[in-house]
């Protein structure tokens, strides 16, 4: 039987029990209502997640699709403005260059040139002396240098310095040429409007061109068949040596660019070094040569071009790649050296020579005396086909003029590529090269 204490007990246990139950539950329920908080909070913040990047893009897409657009805009408002200031420059070249020969094309006059006792008595060492056509090059004091390189270059070749001709256009010309080479026979004709150096393309450089044709124009009358020739050409073995003088399937034969006789500018006359065989049809050659120079700003290979091109006579041909080459092969396989590798454009004069010594074709020491050891290492090197002009050495990357020019043949040769106008244009488009060579 139950006594009053154990029910009292009893009571006091299952009220203490009741209250922990009920404590438990309450717990229970406020961490449910804390997960159910941090969840919704969690899921607040997930929504609100999205939007920010939302808003984030709206406002960085159209920003850079206006930076995009300003930028597009200034390149292309800044290349044309660009190019009217090359073409404002190259127009303000033109008309100087012409007004220059113009004004000094007296100085190199045909008639000046055949009335003068200085070509009379060139005439009669040409009877006298040459039993075959001479070699003409022309020479002031600031291509000194590049002219001892040259015949530092060709000393060993039996018989070339014995048909070599320098037309000296001032008196340091010709008194340092006469001191340091006096073998060397001269033709000195004083030309006041060329004692300056020039570049490519300007006044003087059309004046040198200009008595050049003349020059030949002169000989042509007198029956005198020539070479005409430039000191910035390595010369591996003896062009003379070919007999090209004595083929008469042609009236005149020229150097020409390119890479080969497959290239797109193959049969453009490069005009470096040229045979010509004096009769009617090569005087009327020159003498509309010189007409063109004396009033147009156009260079005279480019006429020379058009007018093998579209003329009937004088037959015109061309010397093979393998035997005449430019400075294009060095930049190609390197096989089948030439005879002759003419390495000019440089728009600078001033750093030809500095560029040929980069390529190894520099001769002369310090003293002046030549260094027939390089030229040797030299011929060596072309035959080899090692010649270097890789890129990764400083020394070797091209100059200014070297890069202007590959460009511009680059684009020539996807110019005469086109089917119908590249045929069409090919023997007029040279007219015009000064003009579109704008950045020269």
């Amino acid at each position: 039987m139950t006594t009053d204490t154990e029910l009292r007990h009893r009571i006091s246990a299952s009220a203490a029990g009741s209250d922990v139950q009920t404590s438990r539950n309450m717990g229970e329920k406020h961490n449910d209502a804390t997960t159910s908080s941090s969840t919704d909070n969690n899921n607040c913040g997930e929504k609100k997640k999205p939007i920010g990047k939302k808003l984030d893009d709206s406002w960085i897409q159209p920003r850079f699709r206006r930076l995009l657009s300003h930028t597009v805009m200034l390149a292309f408002y800044g290349f044309w403005f660009l190019f009217g200031l090359l073409v404002l420059r190259k127009t303000q070249n033109a008309i100087a260059a012409v007004r220059y020969v113009k004004s000094h094309g007296d100085s190199v006059a045909i008639r000046l040139i055949e009335n003068s006792p200085e070509f009379e008595e060139l005439i009669q060492t040409l009877d006298r002396e040459f039993t075959r056509p001479p070699a003409f090059l022309l020479l002031n004091q600031y291509a000194l240098n590049m002219t001892y390189n040259f015949l530092c270059n060709t000393a060993t070749l039996e018989g070339v310095h014995d048909r070599l001709i320098f037309v000296t256009l001032d008196t340091i010309a010709r008194d340092e040429l006469k001191k340091t080479w006096p073998q060397i026979r001269q033709f000195h004709w004083p030309t006041p409007s060329l004692y300056k150096p020039f570049s490519f393309a300007e006044g003087p450089y059309q004046t040198i061109y200009l008595l050049r044709s003349n020059l030949a124009v002169s000989l042509i009358r007198r029956g005198k068949s020539f070479w005409m020739m430039q000191q910035d050409t390595f010369w591996r073995r003896n062009l003379f040596e070919l007999g090209y003088e004595d083929d008469m399937s042609y009236d005149a034969i020229f150097d020409q660019i390119g890479i080969d006789e497959h290239s797109m500018r193959a049969e453009w006359v490069n005009g470096a070094n040229f045979f010509i065989r004096a009769n009617n049809e090569t005087l009327e050659f020159f003498e509309r040569l010189s007409d063109k120079l004396a009033h147009w700003y156009t260079p005279d290979m480019g006429v020379m071009i058009h007018q093998c091109h579209t003329w009937e006579k004088p037959r015109c041909a061309f010397i093979p790649h393998k035997i005449a080459h430019s400075w294009e092969w060095m930049y190609t396989a390197q096989k089948d050296p030439p005879y002759i590798l003419q390495l000019d454009c440089e728009t600078d004069g001033g750093s030809k020579l500095m560029q040929l010594g980069r390529f190894g074709f520099h001769f002369t020491n310090g003293n002046g005396t030549c260094n027939f050891q390089k030229v040797q290492q030299a011929r060596l090197r072309m035959e080899e086909g090692k010649v270097d002009v890789s890129y990764t050495n400083v020394r070797f990357f091209p100059s200014w003029g070297r890069l202007q020019f590959k460009a511009y043949w680059m684009i020539v040769d996807y110019i005469l590529w086109t089917p119908i106008i590249g045929p069409f244009l090919k023997p007029y488009l040279p007219l015009v090269g000064y003009i579109l060579m704008i950045t020269m």
